[in-house]
């Protein structure tokens, strides 16, 4: 089971029909995973095999559904990656 910092776990309570897009690490088969998550509304925006990783964009509700699945062992936000200036 994943957690998340309560101040996003709250977030998401307060806003239930808000879109989050979230970077999660599963076990097991990424194909079959795949089909779970997309079968539950979960569209799959990218696929990270090296570290058995998918970038997803779903509703608060289903996010917060996510977090009690064995098979999800991590779940963050998916963010901007900034490089440093010079």
């Amino acid at each position: 089971m994943a957690n998340i910092d309560a101040e996003t776990r709250e977030a998401w309570r307060k806003n239930p029909d808000a879109m989050v897009s979230l970077i999660i690490r599963v076990t097991g088969d990424i194909e079959k995973r795949t089909e779970a998550l997309e079968a539950r509304g979960v569209e799959i925006k990218r696929r990270f095999r090296l570290t058995q990783s998918l970038g997803v964009r779903c509703t608060a509700k289903t996010a917060l559904g996510l977090l009690r699945l064995s098979w999800i062992t991590k779940v963050e936000p998916d963010r901007p990656v900034r490089a440093l200036r010079r």
